[in-house]
């Protein structure tokens, strides 16, 4: 999930997808571009950044198009392609199918409500130029966010200066997952459509560098994977994945960001109802006929379900489908069925997580509470529900309900994501960025972070929140920036530090969302 509390962080961030840095390249020699022979291609890099000393290989495919009978099918692995690709696609020719509704208000957005392809498996690696094949240096891997429904390897900052903050030589990577009824739409009487095909092209991806990246000059073994709101469900997702069984990871850090997912175990059981919607709006009544259809026709009948759906039905994501993914996250977290094998994480939270749903006070009513506490866990015996009333309580004439309502909905999609991730790892740490406004989203114009930006208040802060990130890709923890050190600590859950980024300063505060609130949510999940 996704919202950039200013209208003019989304509209620039939206600008740069597709190169918005083309000046900055210099692609009039290809002839002397470097050439990565993967053994299914062979890939030229697209650009050299002489800003930033870097190439840029773009739109390398690591699945097969998920076409034809690979519609709503988990990842394929890519096919052979015949001569030297160098992956010199627009934006628009590569991003996923997405569409953006209107509760998401951003304003006149330029690329329209609804566009991408369905084409769309493919990855960037920007590698350095000094990085050479044998180097072994770290990789970051970026999973954005987006609702499910919107986002790009593209869309949603450009990594150039995240890369040159670094100390040491690392190389970053950013893939595409499908999206919309393209990437969830998992109806469980449907056999023939693969569940969570969202998680399924991540976990390729994160697979396809494991396998592939060493070729570059990375080290499979030192991998990082970040990501940011339903990016970081993602990767909540893949890190219990199987309830912690089979394969390992192909990640051995995780920095978290806002891990956004509506943890309703019923979701599953939903997507029926949104299946047959989907149907009805491309004018289909059955599985072949979908596959069948021009792309055109699945792509509006996506936005359709997205835009005009009443209720829920237009909500994507992952689901409970009771193989890759058992149960909801935190439940797994909370009985240790989770992939142990990860060394270590970042946790991060917004101050005001609930600004995605409600950014201002007469968004909220008298009624939003329990129309809330209803959608969230209808099937809560009456005790759970008082239970939950005295936690988050109705404080009278006078004081905004909005707060009440706000915090309940961050807690619930949000916080107790990252506080069951922190205290889940022997090693892992966790801030909660409060820059004001603090809204939702708005730490990616700190992450990828390139000069002056209406979105960052404090440049210094950004300068600290990027080097914290490469600290941790490069080192294995976030250590100290500019003065301003991370607390270090072995155990998270019997401390509960944090560090609070503010716009005036930085400083180790008891995390102020470890409270037995987020405990009580294991119990009401069970009847979500």
């Amino acid at each position: 999930m996704i919202r950039i509390g200013l209208k003019e962080t989304l509209l620039s961030l939206l600008l740069i997808g597709g190169g918005s840095c083309a000046a900055l390249y210099n692609s009039s020699s290809n002839s002397s571009l470097p050439i990565i022979d993967l053994g299914y291609v062979k890939q030229q890099a697209t650009e050299y950044n002489q800003t930033y000393d870097f190439y840029h290989f773009r739109n390398i495919r690591y699945a097969a198009p998920p076409l034809g009978d690979l519609r709503f099918r988990k990842p394929q692995p890519p096919l052979s392609q015949a001569g030297i690709q160098n992956g010199d696609i627009s934006f628009l020719e590569s991003a996923c199918h997405q569409a953006v509704p209107p509760t998401m208000d951003v304003g006149p957005n330029p690329l329209g409500d609804n566009f991408g392809v369905e084409d769309c498996l493919y990855l960037d690696v920007y590698v350095p130029a000094s990085v050479k094949p044998g180097d072994n240096v770290p990789v970051l891997i970026w999973t954005y966010g987006g609702a499910y429904i919107l986002g790009s390897k593209e869309l949603l900052g450009d990594p150039a200066r995240l890369i040159q903050s670094s100390d040491e030589p690392m190389i970053y990577v950013s893939f595409n997952y499908r999206l919309g009824a393209f990437g969830w739409l998992s109806p469980p009487n449907v056999t023939d459509i693969d569940a969570n095909i969202g998680l399924h092209d991540s976990r390729a991806a994160m697979e396809w560098v494991e396998k592939y990246i060493s070729k570059f000059g990375g080290n499979k073994g030192k991998v990082t994977v970040m990501g940011v709101s339903a990016g970081g469900g993602v990767i909540m997702h893949t890190i219990t994945s199987n309830g912690g069984e089979g394969k390992k990871l192909p990640f051995q850090q995780a920095i978290v960001q806002s891990a956004g997912f509506d943890p309703k175990r019923t979701h599953f059981t939903d997507r029926n109802a949104q299946y047959n919607e989907f149907k009805k709006y491309a004018n289909c009544t059955t599985l072949k006929c979908l596959r069948d259809a021009p792309t055109e026709v699945l792509r509006k009948a996506n936005r359709d379900v997205i835009v005009l759906a009443n209720g829920e039905t237009g909500n994507f994501g992952p689901a409970v489908d009771g193989n890759y993914v058992p149960d909801i996250p935190i439940r797994l977290l909370s009985q240790g069925k989770y992939h142990h094998e990860l060394k270590s994480l970042i946790a991060s939270s917004m101050g005001f997580e609930a600004s995605i749903q409600f950014p201002t006070p007469d968004t909220v009513t008298n009624g939003t509470f329990d129309a809330l506490l209803s959608r969230f866990y209808s099937q809560a015996p009456e005790a759970l529900k008082q239970q939950t009333l005295a936690l988050y309580p109705y404080q009278g004439p006078g004081i905004p309900e909005w707060l009440r309502v706000s915090a309940f909905f961050s807690d619930t999609i949000f916080n107790c994501n990252q506080v069951w991730l922190a205290k889940s790892f022997q090693k892992s740490y966790r801030y909660v960025f409060n820059v004001p406004p603090a809204f939702h989203g708005e730490d990616i114009g700190y992450t990828f972070f390139t000069g002056p930006n209406p979105a960052v208040v404090n440049e210094t802060t950004a300068i600290i929140h990027q080097k914290f990130i490469t600290n941790y890709v490069t080192r294995g923890e976030p250590g100290c920036a500019m003065g301003v050190c991370f607390p270090n600590y072995a155990n998270y859950g019997g401390s509960a530090n944090a560090l609070s980024v503010n716009v005036t300063e930085i400083k180790v505060v008891k995390d102020p969302f470890a409270t037995e609130k987020c405990d009580f949510q294991i119990g009401l999940t069970e009847f979500s």
